[in-house]
């Protein structure tokens, strides 16, 4: 397997919204959740440090929050499904935008419901951060 090289400022699309880039197979791909540490910068979980403001990352983690909850409430199919965080009877993305708070915890199982639909996932031993799928 090859290494991959950083991201360059010119091989990021759309900066300010929804940031992507081209990926090794040619397809337009969309950098993940960005976490911002001041001093240090924008590092998104795949990719390592890009070469983005605070700002930009903020805008960036919006956008995809919103396509995140438009992907769940019109076209989350059963048996698909994402991740996710639980805190204070919530269920939240990364940047804590809230995706439901209708939520039963069951042992290590989270249960959640949105516009109808419900998900399920399990929590690993001491995290907060789960898989789900939507089960119908």
């Amino acid at each position: 397997m090859g290494t991959t090289r950083p991201l360059q400022r010119e091989d990021l699309r759309n900066v300010g919204s929804l940031i992507t880039y081209t990926g090794t197979d040619g397809a337009e791909t969309c950098v993940g959740d960005l976490a911002y540490f001041e001093g240090h910068g924008a590092y998104d979980p795949s990719r390592g440090k890009l070469p983005l403001t605070r700002e930009e990352a903020a805008a960036h983690n919006a956008a995809l929050d919103q396509a995140l909850l438009e992907g769940l409430d019109r076209n989350c199919a059963v048996g698909q499904g994402g991740y996710a965080y639980l805190g204070d009877g919530k269920i939240t993305t990364f940047v804590g935008t809230v995706v439901s708070e209708d939520v039963t915890v069951r042992g290590a199982s989270v249960t959640f419901r949105r516009k109808g639909k419900t998900y399920r996932g399990r929590l690993g031993n001491d995290r907060t951060c789960f898989n789900y799928r939507r089960v119908t």
